[in-house]
């Protein structure tokens, strides 16, 4: 059964039981999700460091990335891209969201992700003139049978009238990131991504749905302003915090 079959299947499936996602309970759900798996999302830390990550002494409701100082490992290693903005922290229960939609392709968590997602737009500063999914390769997107990145890029894109540049493309697979250290994924991506169209004077914001280490936003972000754009936001739905088993 192909990709688009498999998701009408799952998305009537979903609704024709009015269940919830996570917990199958089939009273009073919102979007795909119960009001009890709701509240128990976890918000994107604030106040934060430009990396996303917490930082005690950034001010609270800053929406520049001046007004975000740098943690200790920004310091020692800048980030290209000048803020990371995130709706929420990628924890229990949101992680098995993601792990049912991305990895066993059961796209039915698609809808849930997507009203977060809406729910969480526009991010609280200037916007950027153009979108750019992080790119996934050709292999992985043909096992799973859709992009998760390019999905809540086109979204967005919809969602604030921007256009959306696939401005990236990977040229070769890298290992699975996930419970990988920060170094071995930085080795990962090196060389992996290209630049494939023009960006010069354009600010964007690099959409991707879970920032962990941020060496994917790093290498990617490096690049767009390498070849000529101006400013580069990262997006992305979830943050992954310290602690957790990347």
């Amino acid at each position: 059964m192909n990709a688009s079959k498999v998701y009408k299947r799952s998305i009537i499936d979903l609704f024709r039981l009015g269940s919830c996602v996570l917990c199958r309970h089939s009273a009073s759900v919102q979007s795909g999700l119960c009001h009890s798996c709701r509240a128990t999302l976890l918000p994107a830390p604030a106040p934060a460091c430009r990396c996303g990550l917490p930082c005690p002494s950034a001010a609270p409701g800053g929406e520049t990335a001046q007004a975000a100082p740098l943690c200790g490992n920004c310091l020692a290693r800048p980030p290209a891209f000048s803020r990371i903005c995130c709706a929420h922290s990628y924890a229990f229960p949101l992680d098995q969201l993601f792990n049912r939609y991305k990895h066993r392709r059961q796209l039915s968590a698609e809808r849930a992700l997507e009203q977060l997602w809406q729910a969480a737009l526009p991010f609280p500063g200037p916007l950027p003139d153009a979108l750019v999914p992080m790119p996934s390769h050709w292999r992985r997107r043909w096992w799973r049978g859709f992009d998760p990145a390019a999905r809540l890029a086109q979204q967005a894109g919809e969602q604030l009238a921007l256009p959306v540049l696939d401005a990236l493309r990977r040229t070769r697979a890298t290992p699975r990131q996930q419970g990988l250290t920060a170094a071995r994924r930085a080795r990962n991506l090196r060389g992996a991504l290209v630049a494939c169209q023009p960006v010069a004077g354009l600010s964007l914001a690099l959409v991707d749905d879970v920032v962990t280490t941020g060496s994917s936003a790093r290498e990617a972000s490096a690049l767009l302003l390498a070849s000529g754009a101006t400013d580069v936001q990262v997006w992305a739905l979830a943050r992954t915090l310290p602690g957790r088993n990347w």
